[in-house]
């Protein structure tokens, strides 16, 4: 899985793409493995298979051996 966040780099902002591994899924959300910090609050962009891209919450976050465990609130 593919996530963009939007990220503030002194005076501006830019997009940020990051990979992840997908730990659960629910009609919800999502549960994943990443090395990218997110903080709780954060809007996210999954790109899904057919390259389109579906809107996420960061809802909680968790370090785990020196990756995050995130948990993300789908927005449909």
């Amino acid at each position: 899985m593919t996530f963009t966040v939007s990220v503030l780099d002194f005076a501006n902002i830019k997009s940020v793409a990051a990979n992840a591994m997908i730990a659960d899924v629910s009609e919800e959300g999502y549960g994943f493995f990443t090395d990218f910090r997110l903080e709780p609050g954060t809007m996210i962009r999954i790109r899904k298979d057919d390259d389109s891209y579906i809107y996420a919450m960061v809802k909680w976050v968790g370090e785990i051996e020196g990756k995050y465990r995130v948990g993300v609130l789908l927005y449909k």
